[in-house]
């Protein structure tokens, strides 16, 4: 059955949103690449007088790394690089932000015309406006209420402290220069993910919201927000559980980071607005569990993961079983998908995970037998 038009023009704001994020993406990772180059310049002269000083038969510890300041140095040129890094990703996320806000707000309104449906003879349609104030609350601004500066400006000394921690190690541990080149990559890779996270998960919060507000700015149109997720293998189970699912529209979308669900607006009908015999348009989404059973069995196992699927499969667990909420300190509350250890036990989790195992041994024999 084709997806509704609502629905379908749903999906090509998200795709458009999704493309741009992916771009912009693609240009921080670029960035942060000629930031580590320069910092795996500095650490391979580091390495190298490492090794040539083991061949010269000195004695390389901890105390090595201190004198002459070698370490310090390092440490100084990682910070500022990393901080250098954070200042591009916070304008980058900015600007992203602002362009996801004027965009939220233009889909909208189209997807606003489009659950209403075509407009009966006479009959016009206007929209109200965020005000400017609350579009700036919506940029610069993280989930939790502080600056996106506040955020990304601990990751320069984290990474300065992480290269310390990695080299201070390696060397303490007599491991080759090569190794603990290896070491201090890994420890700084997270810098570059965690960017990549926060860009994402900000950016949507920022659409989201814009788009709540504007529904719910023109409730005389929009009676609810309904809650959207791509369902596909990479949508967690906690998304594929509340698809689907209305709100009222001073509630806000309960998310986790880089959720890729959006709002889409259940609009009043013609009915509703004095326009009698039109036809009902207000739209009418599948449920997340619906939609789940009906996939392939193969796609279906990746959204819980192989154990927790057997125990679905069996009706050990429900899908609406991984909804999870916590509360942070910072952040407040948000959404995740439980684990299978958090419904059922570490004892029932291993039994699954057994299942699981012997399910996939049993793959090979039953294709052979067929």
């Amino acid at each position: 059955m084709p997806d509704p038009d609502i629905i379908r023009v749903n999906k090509q704001f998200q795709a458009d949103l999704l493309q741009r994020e992916r771009a912009a993406a693609s240009q921080m990772v670029r960035f942060y690449g000629e930031s580590w180059q320069r910092i795996r310049h500095s650490l391979d002269d580091l390495t190298a007088k490492i090794e040539a000083a083991k061949a010269q038969g000195k004695e390389i510890g901890p105390s090595w790394l201190f004198q002459e300041n070698r370490l310090k140095l390092l440490q100084a040129q990682t910070e500022a690089e990393i901080n250098h890094f954070a200042q591009y990703a916070e304008r980058s996320i900015i600007q992203q932000q602002q362009e996801a806000v004027t965009a939220a707000q233009s889909h909208a309104q189209q997807l606003m015309l489009t659950g209403l449906g075509e407009a009966p003879p006479g009959a016009t349609v206007t929209f109200a406006q965020l005000p400017p104030e609350a579009m700036n609350n919506l940029i610069g601004f993280s989930s939790d209420g502080s600056p996106l500066g506040d955020l990304l400006n601990s990751f320069g000394p984290e990474a300065g402290q992480s290269i310390r921690t990695a080299l201070i190690a390696g060397v303490a541990l007599g491991q080759n220069p090569r190794v603990i080149a290896r070491s201090v990559r890994g420890a700084m890779g997270g810098n570059l993910a965690r960017a990549l996270t926060t860009a994402r998960t900000e950016v949507l919060r920022s659409y989201r919201e814009a788009s709540r507000q504007t529904y719910e700015a023109n409730s005389d149109i929009v009676k609810a927000w309904i809650r959207h997720e791509a369902c596909d293998q990479r949508t967690c189970a906690f998304c594929f559980a509340l698809h689907g699912k209305e709100y009222k529209l001073s509630e806000p979308f309960a998310t986790h980071p880089a959720c890729r669900g959006t709002l889409a607006p259940k609009t009043v009908s013609w009915a509703d607005l004095g326009f009698k015999e039109i036809p009902e348009t207000s739209l009418k989404v599948e449920s997340g569990p619906s939609r789940f059973e009906k996939l392939p069995e193969s796609t279906q196992e990746h959204v819980p993961g192989k154990a927790a699927f057997q125990a679905y499969k069996a009706g050990a667990v429900k899908l609406s079983d991984f909804v999870g909420w916590k509360r942070d300190k910072r952040w407040g509350k948000s959404g995740y998908a439980k684990s299978l250890v958090e419904i059922l036990g570490k004892k029932r989790r291993d039994q699954w995970i057994g299942r699981a195992v012997q399910a996939q041994q049993d793959l090979p024999a039953a294709a052979a037998g067929s």
